[in-house]
């Protein structure tokens, strides 16, 4: 998370507390791997991730932070009143480090329905492993909104644990002002990207939210990854990220669905491809109508 607070040096009590937990981490995830690429997502900028008092965190990238996630002790947890899924804050901690997370154990599968938006879903799926996929697929092109998020067991329950942005907001609140408009802006136009490659039905004011120094953040993903060949609204695309594109551009098909693979079904993987392609058709499309510089930056 940018930002102009400095961060604290690490104490040799964090670097040992770290040690351990990215060995405890590696351990946890030899059944849960973390996706890794080359390109834009391989050079991670040091995230400034806050903890429940509003000091940084000590993690310097998302390894660290997914670590901690696998392995905390839960010290405290409560049900958050928003939502229908009734989800659960938890209070982690690990060798003195305390962060917030969510809990989701969200799964629910519906066949032949209609649901509100008007579209016949074959499938339709609300499951807590589109939060993992989400943030796999997003650091593996480099879009840095989606907080690390790991598939973990926890009271008995499958669940994924996502850490807490502390300080949200939505763009409703007041005082909303981004001092920099064109860089909210260009966050926007990756959003949408984003969802329309990962057919999101679920994005609203509520799980698109602004930390601070308004940097957009993304959550709630378990409606996400829809078995579904089209694009949610593909007229809503204006601008498209040339970086994230050609990323997304170099992978072969099995390259894109090894990274989501551990958390998506066969029929999930094979409508994510198909969406690239009608993501391509889409760009070219407006390319064609009013140039590359009117459509990437």
């Amino acid at each position: 998370m940018p930002g102009t607070r400095r961060r604290p040096l690490r104490s040799r009590r964090h670097r040992v507390a770290l040690c351990r937990l990215l060995l405890a981490g590696a351990l946890a995830g030899l059944a849960a791997p973390v996706a890794t690429a080359e390109g834009p997502a391989a050079a991670e900028a040091p995230q400034a991730w806050f903890g429940p008092d509003g000091d940084p965190l000590p993690f310097e990238n998302d390894d660290e932070v997914l670590a901690f996630l696998r392995t905390a002790e839960v010290v405290s947890k409560r049900t958050l009143e928003e939502g229908i899924n009734h989800e659960q804050q938890l209070l982690l901690e690990s060798s003195g480090i305390r962060a917030h997370a969510i809990f989701r154990t969200v799964d629910r599968e519906l066949r032949r329905t209609r649901r509100p938006d008007g579209r016949y879903y074959a499938r339709w799926v609300d499951h807590y492993s589109g939060e993992c996929a989400a943030y796999e697929l997003a650091r593996s092109l480099g879009l840095r909104f989606v907080p690390p998020a790991v598939p973990r067991r926890l009271g008995g329950k499958h669940g994924s644990v996502q850490l807490w942005i502390e300080g949200a907001r939505d763009e409703n609140a007041e005082g909303f002002r981004p001092p920099r408009p064109l860089s909210w802006v260009r966050q926007v136009w990756d959003r949408t990207f984003f969802d329309l490659l990962v057919f999101n039905v679920d994005r609203n004011a509520g799980n698109l939210l602004a930390g601070p120094h308004y940097r957009l953040w993304l959550y709630d993903h378990g409606r996400a990854f829809q078995p579904k060949s089209e694009l949610l609204d593909p007229e809503a695309l204006e601008r498209v990220n040339r970086k994230v594109w050609d990323r997304l551009q170099s992978m072969s098909d099995e390259e894109l669905k090894d990274v989501v693979r551990e958390h998506l079904d066969v029929d999930q993987m094979t409508t994510l491809v198909e969406r690239r392609t009608l993501l391509a058709e889409r760009i070219q499309i407006l390319v064609d109508e009013k140039g590359e510089d009117a459509v990437f930056y």
